[in-house]
């Protein structure tokens, strides 16, 4: 149990993992300074998950601290591995899962305690604790009094997908028309490079994998930098709940790359201060997501846990 309890937190894990694809992307050399604000600002996250994120990296040799106490990249861009994704939240990830699609299915109610998950899904009460805690972290479920939680079904529920559809329409043009949007160049440089570099590749070369990290960063980037901390507050945790909830590649791939593709006109225009052309062209993105959704799901399981283009 002990040992557990020392294993990474899995968030901080995928960070270090975004951290080793930016500098993968940017050819950084061995003793290239790593800056803490810089990646911050570039995977949309505080500082202090950040420093979590680089003392998984030291901890496997891929950055030394420097003297001034920050890090340097200690290991070649062209040759490096990727992180062991194993760790050690697997089960948990799989009773999310479960959760979410027997919540989705009616299967379960929308109030449960941990022993009634416990019995259902024949689990311990740390895993179905950690399960839960990570519901929460996305924002799918609210703890209650005493071992009681709240699922949130509507989230997950058939009509899910239409409600967010309209829930994004309403407000991801406007986020880019407010007075205060911020423009992040750092940020939006390294989302150029990304986007660039999917342009260049073919359907038999699409990086899938790099698109969704740069398609979240897109959206997250959007919500962070409107200016209203109301209104990013809503839409970071819409984006983030969105992400959060499992998928399947149903969706074609030259949507996909049409999608990459309108990512890179909107950012264009928000480049050139074109805030009024780049809402415009992000409800045109939102509705062409929407027209193209996969309409097929399985039994019991809601159309939007077959969603891959955002």
């Amino acid at each position: 149990m002990t040992a557990e309890q020392k294993k990474p937190n899995r968030r901080h894990v995928e960070l270090a993992q975004k951290i080793l694809d930016i500098a993968t992307e940017r050819g950084m050399s061995k003793g290239d300074r790593l800056a803490e604000q810089a990646i911050a600002s570039l995977c949309n996250v505080s500082r202090t998950p950040v420093r979590k994120a680089l003392q998984i990296l030291a901890e496997r040799g891929l950055v030394t601290t420097d003297a001034d106490g920050g890090y340097r990249f200690a290991a070649d861009s062209v040759t490096i591995a990727s992180l062991n994704p194993d760790t050690g939240n697997a089960p948990e990830d799989d009773l999310n899962n479960a959760i979410l699609r027997d919540l989705a299915a009616g299967r379960i109610s929308e109030i449960q305690t941990v022993a009634a998950l416990q019995r259902r899904y024949d689990a311990s009460r740390q895993s179905v604790q950690n399960a839960l805690l990570k519901l929460a972290e996305d924002n799918l479920a609210v703890r209650g009094a005493g071992q009681q939680w709240t699922l949130k079904e509507f989230a997950v529920s058939p009509e899910a997908t239409a409600k967010s559809y309209e829930f994004r329409l309403a407000t991801e043009p406007l986020a880019l028309t407010l007075p205060d949007f911020h423009r992040d160049s750092t940020a939006i440089l390294s989302l150029r490079q990304s986007m660039m570099a999917l342009q260049t590749m073919t359907e038999a070369t699409f990086d899938q994998r790099l698109f969704e990290r740069t398609d979240r960063d897109f959206h997250l980037l959007i919500a962070k930098s409107c200016g209203n901390p109301f209104l990013a507050e809503a839409l970071t945790t819409h984006h983030r709940r969105r992400y959060a909830l499992p998928s399947q590649p149903h969706v074609g791939l030259f949507r996909v790359m049409q999608s990459n593709l309108e990512h890179l006109q909107i950012l264009e225009q928000i480049e050139r201060g074109q805030m009024a052309l780049a809402a415009d062209l992000m409800r045109v993105h939102i509705q062409q997501s929407q027209s193209q959704r996969p309409r097929i799901a399985g039994r019991g399981v809601p159309p939007r846990f077959k969603l891959v283009s955002r």
